[in-house]
């Protein structure tokens, strides 16, 4: 078996997306570092940066890679499969690989839908693509999916999750324009998520095993990140509170390292049944300042339609504790779940307006494949948009329903994500400026060195009603720069 000794490592673009500017891939960070731990040369073209296949093909030329790898979501794949049958096109003989949520979720029929991709790795793919790179016959290497010589597509079947996550080396992101990205910094602490709500994916691409890594490694990484200027970090975890003596370890050792200059957030969302009020104070005390929860529904009889295990009282206490300590908090809920109504959703609606949240949101459900509520909605022949097309361009920000019930049907469905939202909108304007005009004055202050009457002047002119048109570019450029050499 060949081994490949250069790898070009592309970061997908999705066009149309509702993202507002890249975040640095984190994935791709996890491959980049362990790729070079193996000794390994390997660069990164990010396609959402850059925009231009034009460039990319000059990459390809200058650095000639024997191998090119490509990570990418389901969202907009059709025009990922295009990118990638342009480099084919272009450069026959170079191999592509192709991974991320999408090949894990979707498996061989990626293979086959996208003749451009010779091997495809799914799940963890740290490991896997290092054998690959080393030379192993792909049927000897787990989690890998190859065209056999005879073209026959095959899968080596998957392979066992890391359970030691400090093993596997975290992105420094050496590779990356750093400069180039946001100035906040995902963590991602854990992998895998224990529950079993019916419209989660995550089991399906990383798995329903919980791994944490130590507190010790978790702090390791803020002080190096806060040594490079980083003060703006997220956890990009699905379940960061669910060792609780752990987080504690974590926010006794951001303490004793002399982190206290340093802003958290949490907006992957926690659950309400994995924090106390003495967690919650004790995460505000050393720089957690965000925190969302994924509510879902607004009563009981939807959460353990949607198997939640959780239930209303817990959300609500949890909610309120976290808004009593003074967090930023962010709700999430979801429309049209199994046997909900119009009545359901008008619960979840009271719930959001029960406290002073700066963000609520109201979200279409997507039937992804291998879920229980893909095959529920199937089962029931709920579909009004077929999966084929719509994993191609679903969003949770798109009024566009893909299934209907008779409890809720389609035009209701519509209706009321324009309701909730727009509600929703009026509720949380208030928290939503302080939020904003807090985070302009910390980094103002901490990035560019402005304080006192001026400081004051520049977040008042930001409230003015003139400046309406330019007050999302404005807090774009906050989020995104913040080292004083961007300035």
């Amino acid at each position: 078996m060949k081994t490949f000794d250069k790898i070009l490592l592309i970061n997908a673009d999705y066009p149309d997306s509702h993202y507002y500017f890249a975040g640095l891939p984190v994935g791709i960070g996890y491959l980049s570092e362990v790729l070079s731990a193996a000794e390994i040369d390997n660069q990164i073209f990010d396609l959402s940066l850059e925009r231009d296949i034009n460039k990319l093909k000059k990459k390809i030329e200058t650095y000639r890679p024997s191998l090119i790898g490509y990570s990418l979501f389901t969202f907009r794949h059709r025009y990922n499969y295009k990118v990638m049958e342009n480099i084919k096109k272009a450069f026959p003989s170079v191999p592509i690989v192709a991974g991320g949520p999408h090949l894990s979720t979707l498996r061989e029929s990626v293979l086959m839908d996208c003749e451009a991709i010779d091997f495809g790795v799914t799940l963890e793919g740290e490991r896997t693509l290092v054998e690959l790179c080393e030379g192993k016959e792909p049927y000897r290497i787990k989690g890998l999916i190859y065209r056999d010589e005879c073209g026959k597509i095959s899968y080596s079947g998957d392979r066992e999750f890391i359970r030691d996550l400090d093993s596997i080396p975290s992105p420094r992101y050496k590779k990356f324009n750093l400069k180039r990205y946001p100035k906040n910094m995902n963590i991602v602490t854990s992998r895998g998520c224990p529950y079993s709500c019916i419209y989660c994916p995550v089991k399906a691409t990383i798995g329903k095993m919980l791994r944490v890594k130590s507190a010790e490694s978790v702090v390791e990484d803020f002080e190096y990140w806060n040594k490079q200027g980083f003060r703006d970090f997220s956890i990009a975890d699905d379940n960061f509170t669910f060792y609780q003596d752990r987080v504690y370890d974590i926010a006794d050792g951001l303490k004793q390292k002399g982190l206290t200059d340093i802003r958290i957030s949490c907006g992957n969302g926690v659950r309400a049944d994995k924090v106390n009020y003495d967690l919650l104070k004790r995460m505000k005390e050393v720089g957690f300042y965000y925190m969302a929860f994924g509510v879902e529904g607004g009563n009981d009889r939807v959460l353990k339609n949607l198997k939640k295990g959780e239930n209303i009282e817990t959300i609500r206490n949890a909610v309120k504790m976290a808004c009593d300590l003074d967090y930023q908090v962010g709700l999430f809920f979801l429309i049209g779940s199994p046997y909900e109504t119009r009545k359901d959703l008008d619960d979840s609606i009271k719930l959001a307006q029960e406290f002073p949240v700066c963000e609520a949101s109201f979200y279409n459900l997507i039937p992804f494949p291998n879920t229980e509520l893909y095959e529920w909605v199937k089962k029931n022949d709920y579909f009004v948009e077929s999966p084929q097309e719509y994993l191609d361009w679903a969003s949770h920000w798109v009024n566009k329903p893909l299934f209907a019930t008779p409890e809720f049907p389609y035009e209701e469905r519509k209706k009321a994500y324009h309701y909730a939202n727009s509600l929703m909108k009026k509720h949380v304007k208030k928290e939503a400026r302080k939020r904003e005009v807090w985070l302009i004055k910390q980094k103002l202050h901490d990035y560019y060195g402005i304080s006192g009457f001026l400081l004051d002047a520049v977040t008042w002119a930001y409230t003015l009603p003139l400046l309406q048109g330019t007050r999302e570019e404005f807090m774009a450029y906050i989020r995104r720069h913040g080292q004083k050499e961007d300035a």
